[in-house]
């Protein structure tokens, strides 16, 4: 069985992904269809428009499909479907009511909760910090914590992501499994675990800590405890903004694990087709290189398709997906969270982030991803977004990242806090590797050890 279509490789993913949107409550009601035809019995509905996931070298590309195209053309036009696009080349298709700019806001409101069901059950964004009870992360009662003595550790997750990922992660390996346990025992270094749950692409990161001070600040009011933050890719940048807006914070450590510090090309705003393109790509590659050799994926990758699946629904209209034309820089200032990652000279929000004033120190680890070429999937997908050399001249059309990156992050992002570069011992580059990239750091036994001696050692 070929790892595409066996019951874990790519077509089971995006399958799921397809019924996931299709749910009642979906980000955008969307419903999957493999074909795009009807069978002679069905009831007419009104018309929709659609993305469809094509592969094309081996590779995944978006193409929007506007409601109106859906009609037969005239004799002697030209049909909308500008690829000559095949069923069989179709991994899915998804059809949605049509958007217009004024409502993808609303639409990404309801991924980030789709994304993240937690974000439903909220009153407020301060709510979303909640504590790990031993089975499950459950909200904080009123004044729980305000005797709290010795310290604790906040977790802050990243884009597509929720807290639940943490728990995830760390079961993942026998090495992983040991830190989580050291973490949350009686008489472990830390007298609670926190995690933050905050949506990630209807908000900007400042937003998110905002949201956060506030309730460390209430949870903790009273008490003497000191924080450790440990923050994944987007993650650590709302911790950046929550040490920038409470200098004051009793904070030790913070802790960014493949953090665009810097930002990411992958969210510069003339890529974000492109990073559409890419992620999607990234999901399937991880999913198949898992399937073709017995393992498990790693458990952000479905949340991770799902998530660029329900932007590639919600700005299909705007960024015109699969077209040729140039984009313009505004489309992704439609996606506050992404926005504020750009990698680009003049992002506002992170000339702003930096220098902190703060007493916590700060510890940066990541490196970058580079696949042997038997990782057919994944050697593919780094080719077309990495340039190396002279690869540029063959696939400038697809080029994200013109330096090292772990494929969601340019590695140099990493540990760059404004002018100041974290250095050893507070930075930790991993240097390449075929093997970790930027969804499967928590598997990386170099990762899990780095955290034991950062979060888990006396001062």
């Amino acid at each position: 069985m070929s790892a595409s279509t066996g019951s874990n490789g790519p077509d089971a993913l995006w399958a799921g992904v397809a019924q996931a949107l299709a749910a009642p409550h979906a980000a955008t009601a969307i419903a999957p269809d493999r074909t795009g035809r009807r069978g002679s019995g069905a009831a007419a509905a009104p018309a929709q428009a659609a993305v469809r996931l094509v592969r094309e070298d081996g590779l995944l590309r978006w193409v929007y499909e506007p409601a109106e195209a859906r009609a037969v053309p005239a004799p002697g036009r030209r049909s909308w479907r500008v690829d000559a696009l095949q069923p069989r080349e179709t991994v899915q298709r998804f059809t949605f009511p049509e958007l217009g700019e004024n409502e993808v806001t609303a639409a990404l409101q309801r991924l980030d909760q789709r994304l993240n069901p937690v974000l439903g059950t909220l009153g407020r964004p301060a709510d979303g910090l909640r504590r790990w009870d031993g089975r499950a992360w459950v909200p904080l009662p009123a004044g729980c914590l305000a005797g709290l003595k010795g310290r604790a550790l906040v977790l802050v997750h990243g884009t597509f992501s929720a807290s639940a990922m943490y728990e995830k992660e760390f079961a993942a390996t026998p090495a992983g499994r040991a830190l989580w346990a050291r973490w949350t025992q009686a008489g472990g270094p830390y007298a609670a675990l926190l995690a933050f749950d905050h949506p990630t692409l209807a908000v900007s990161p400042w937003l998110n800590a905002l949201a956060l001070r506030d309730a460390l600040s209430e949870a903790l009011s009273g008490s003497t405890a000191e924080l450790d933050l440990l923050g994944h890719s987007r993650g650590g940048l709302v911790i950046a903004w929550l040490l920038r807006m409470a200098p004051a914070l009793r904070a030790r450590r913070a802790v960014f694990v493949g953090s665009p510090l810097a930002g990411t090309s992958l969210a510069a705003p003339d890529k974000l087709r492109q990073a559409l393109n890419t992620l999607a790509s990234l999901a399937d590659a991880v999913t198949a290189t898992a399937a073709r050799t017995g393992m498990a994926a790693p458990p952000g990758v479905g949340a991770l398709a799902l998530g660029v699946a329900g932007l590639a629904c919600a700005l299909g209209r705007v960024l015109q997906l699969g077209a040729r034309t140039p984009l313009a820089d505004a489309a992704v200032g439609l996606v506050p969270g992404l926005l504020a990652q750009g990698r680009v000279a003049n992002n506002l929000e992170l000339a702003q982030l930096w220098p902190l004033d703060t007493r916590a120190e700060l510890h940066a680890i990541g490196g970058s991803f580079r696949p042997t070429e038997v990782d057919t999937p994944l050697w593919q997908l780094w080719k077309r977004v990495t340039h190396l050399k002279d690869q540029g001249l063959y696939y400038g059309a697809d080029l994200v990242f013109d330096q090292p990156n772990d494929l969601v992050v340019d590695s140099a992002s990493m540990n760059a806090a404004g002018e100041r570069w974290l250095t050893p011992p507070h930075w930790q580059d991993l240097g390449p590797s075929a093997t970790t990239h930027h969804c499967n750091y928590f598997q990386d036994e170099r990762v899990l050890g780095w955290l034991g001696d950062r979060l888990s050692a006396p001062d």
